[in-house]
């Protein structure tokens, strides 16, 4: 199983700091008769240093470990 990128956004801190959230989608890629079939799984959100994020709606998420909500810019 590996992981896709699905896309990037800025989002701002409590504390007014930058940072950019990164989309994931778990992908697992195996061969078949009629060729390389993927199955698609779930998605995650994660902070570019690797924290996870928990979404809260379209434009809001808290960081998994310390609850600080961010939001998209």
């Amino acid at each position: 199983m590996r992981e896709e990128e699905l896309g990037r956004v800025r989002v701002v801190g409590d504390d007014g700091t930058w940072l950019v959230a990164i989309e994931f989608r778990l992908l697992n890629e195996r061969p078949s008769e009629r060729g390389l079939r993927r199955a698609l799984g779930r998605r995650q959100w994660r902070l570019s240093t690797g924290e996870f994020l928990v979404v809260v709606d379209k434009d809001a998420f808290t960081i998994g470990s310390t609850g600080e909500l961010l939001r998209r810019i």
